[in-house]
């Protein structure tokens, strides 16, 4: 009987297989999300000290979220002659794209667009609010 596979054992094997796959698939998922929330984040942060160091005004990240693909960063605006919401969204939007590419492709684009993967196409909005006295 040496050499010979029981039918239920290559029902079993195949079972096995279809169920580390599918976790596989899930997990990759959950994992390409926080490495994406992270690269954003990143991007984001260093526009932000660029902005700071240049204009003398304090832009503080206040929330990162995230839904269906678009990430949000809200942030806000204190002090200093700051530029308007405008430029401000539009360098943290393309820093933030930029962080993500490289995340994912592993190097950084010559524009920023919005980056499409097998789970989600991720894109970028940024939330303004300014603080004044």
């Amino acid at each position: 009987m040496r050499g010979q596979s029981s039918a239920e054992m290559l029902v079993l094997v195949g079972v096995i297989l279809v169920v580390v796959t599918s976790f596989l698939y899930l997990g990759t998922g959950s994992n390409e999300m926080a490495i994406v929330m992270s690269a954003a984040r990143t991007g984001a942060e260093n526009v932000i000290a660029a902005l700071d160091s240049e204009y003398g005004c304090a832009i503080d990240i206040e929330q990162v979220g995230f839904d269906a693909g678009t990430i949000t960063i809200y942030v806000n605006v204190r002090g200093g002659p700051p530029p308007d919401n405008q430029a401000i969204s539009d360098n943290i939007r393309a820093s933030a794209l930029k962080h993500i590419y490289q995340a994912i492709v592993g190097s950084f684009p010559e524009s920023a667009e919005p980056v499409k993967t097998g789970h989600y196409t991720y894109d970028v909005d940024v939330g303004i609010r300014r603080v004044t006295k």
